[in-house]
């Protein structure tokens, strides 16, 4: 990405820099062009007025202005021809090209000049196989022409100094593509060096590594929302890898010594089964209850991995004619344990909660209620509507429990009576559907010592405007 980055910033830096330049170096040429030719008309115009003289006195001979004419032509690397009024060249720096007494009237830029202009042009000589430019000026002495004076001189002069002065262009050129580089790289190394740890990051992520996380105030606003995504996901990745750790060990564990026990009450159920069938009836039995210990506990912890791993997205629920509905339901094996089950509450409260939570969070604390009370006690399920929450408790006068073991209820696995029926997943289930619905789950002693509350804190739904 870096490399890409750079060649398209200095791409374009060198299309822009060559496109000016063309224009920039057109724009001299033909300016040093024009100030040249008019330093050229300037000098031509200065030599005729020096050569006036002699063409206002034909008869007149003046050596200096030959060596005039030769010292001019010398140092500016010109040609040069003084013609008179007839067109017959009677000063010249190239006797050899041109000849001194030679009519030159056929020269159009000499025609013209004749007739009082300035002509100024270009053309190909064939003598020095090259471009030549010149410059014509009439000699005038009041309204009389008396002649013309033509300098002519190689296009590769104007070639020079056009050289010359763009020189400096090319230079703030190449300085200015080697600055598009250097900050090309160095932006470019801002925008990639954010990548390159959300790379290395990405990298230990697949190693297995969730405990990095990438800076979320460092880097442009979409590097850091990035960051901030990838923080979230790691974080959900770490929870949800955590949490399968946890279900894994705590389902090794808790089915191992169900699974070790259904073993070796089936082997033995094999061995009676021919001498002792009764023996053999009554160790199948214990197998059954094993199994069916073992379908509790695989049912428990599948409700938690499904609640961990499903969506979280929480609904009103009119937790008080849950209520109500869930006491009648469990009225019926209640009363065949000869324990009494009522509700307490308002007609509706409405909380939000999961999907299903608040229903399996009300049949997992009523069924605890009822399996550790005594006959002829009672359960109270109660809804209360507080300012920001919906209380759900359920309170039981059974044997109770210390403070010390309410607060390890909710962990899984764990029963206060070892020799009671059940799996221990129960209370946890309940505070992690709790704490998944954006409450909480407590359980504190009774009054007198007698019996648990087992309390729920649901969020109250906002009124709709």
């Amino acid at each position: 990405m870096r490399r890409i980055f750079l060649a398209s910033i200095v791409g374009v830096s060198c299309v822009l820099l060559i496109a000016q330049g063309a224009a920039v170096v057109g724009y001299v040429s033909a300016s040093e062009q024009d100030r040249i030719i008019t330093e050229y008309e300037r000098d031509a115009f200065i030599l005729g007025g020096r050569v006036k003289t002699l063409l206002e006195s034909p008869n007149r001979v003046d050596p200096t202005l030959a060596l005039l004419v030769n010292k001019y032509a010398t140092e500016g690397n010109t040609q040069v021809i003084v013609v008179d009024s007839a067109g017959i060249g009677v000063l010249t720096s190239d006797p050899t090209e041109l000849a001194l007494g030679t009519d030159y009237s056929n020269r159009p830029e000499i025609a013209s000049a004749l007739l009082g202009n300035v002509t100024s042009g270009e053309r190909w000589s064939e003598t020095l196989q090259a471009n030549l430019v010149y410059v014509s000026v009439p000699i005038i002495s009041g309204s009389s022409i008396y002649g013309a004076v033509r300098l002519s001189f190689r296009h590769g002069e104007i070639d020079i100094a056009v050289t010359e002065k763009t020189a400096i262009l090319w230079w703030v050129a190449g300085g200015s593509l080697l600055l598009a580089a250097v900050m090309s790289f160095v932006v470019s190394g801002l925008v990639t060096r954010p990548l390159r740890r959300v790379e290395s990051q990405v990298n230990a992520l697949a190693l297995g590594d969730f405990s990095g996380r990438l800076p979320e105030d460092a880097g442009p606003h979409e590097i850091r929302s990035l960051a901030v995504a990838y923080n979230s996901m790691a974080s959900k990745l770490d929870s949800l890898i955590r949490q399968q750790r946890a279900f894994a060990s705590d389902a090794s564990h808790q089915l191992r010594t169900p699974l070790t026990a259904l073993l070796l009450r089936i082997e033995r159920a094999r061995e009676a089964l021919l001498l002792d069938p009764v023996s053999a009836d009554e160790r199948l039995g214990d197998a059954e209850l094993e199994v069916e210990r073992l379908t509790s506990i695989v049912e428990g912890l599948l409700a938690i991995a499904r609640s961990e791993g499903g969506s979280h997205d929480v609904v009103d629920v009119d937790l008080a004619v849950l209520a109500h509905e869930r006491v009648e339901n469990w009225r019926a094996l209640a009363e065949e344990r000869e324990v009494t089950i009522a509700y307490e509450g308002p007609t509706h409260a409405i909380g939000v909660a999961l999907t299903n939570a608040p229903e399996q969070i009300v049949d997992n604390l009523v069924d605890n209620a009822i399996g550790h009370s005594p006959q002829g006690t009672a359960v109270l399920v109660r809804v209360r509507e507080l300012k920001d929450q919906i209380e759900l408790a359920v309170i039981d006068s059974g044997t109770g429990m210390t403070v010390d073991q309410c607060n390890r209820a909710f962990d899984r696995f764990w029963r206060a009576d070892a020799t009671k029926d059940g799996s221990g997943l129960g209370l946890a289930i309940v505070k992690h559907l709790a704490e998944l619905s954006g409450g909480s789950a407590t359980l504190v002693p009774g009054r007198g010592g007698s019996g648990v509350v087992a309390t729920v804190l649901l969020p109250r739904a906002q009124p709709t405007s």
